[in-house]
């Protein structure tokens, strides 16, 4: 498995591959600009999507954005293939880019934030439309 920088050659495979692995139906899925294949091009060509491929097949994805002012990562979206889920591969392609922590919403009536729960993510905080996760690479092996 590799887990590197997504680049333009994957762009294809990336805007397919969260196709297939988003569900727009999910709670957790709270933007239409997650299913954007022009968004996901855009992540792509400013080197803000990193890919684990197997085989050269992308069988995870993350979009995220560095917040230099407030020192955090922003996590954007992501996507495990249904084979490598429970596997631990998120954290893994977290690690590459976790010199500043890593923040993610996901609304507050989601039943996705038993994910962030249950993958040990610490809850920062919420309000009435977001929970906020924290994921710090320091408290992983």
């Amino acid at each position: 498995m590799q887990i590197a920088l997504a680049n333009p050659t994957h762009i294809s495979e990336v805007v397919t591959f969260f196709n297939e692995n988003l569900d727009r139906n999910n709670s957790a899925v709270y933007s239409e600009e997650f299913l954007c294949p022009l968004g996901i091009k855009a992540a792509i060509k400013r080197k803000q999507m990193i890919v684990a491929t197997v085989e050269g097949q992308v069988v995870g994805a993350f979009r995220f954005y560095r917040k230099k002012t407030q020192n955090k990562i922003s996590l954007y979206q992501f996507a495990i293939s249904e084979v490598y889920r429970g596997k631990g591969l998120l954290k893994k392609m977290l690690k590459t880019v976790n010199d500043l922590p890593i923040v993610a919403l996901c609304p507050t009536d989601s039943k996705f934030n038993d994910y962030f729960h249950k993958t040990e993510w610490e809850l920062q905080g919420q309000n009435e439309e977001f929970k906020t996760w924290v994921f710090n690479s320091s408290r992983y092996p």
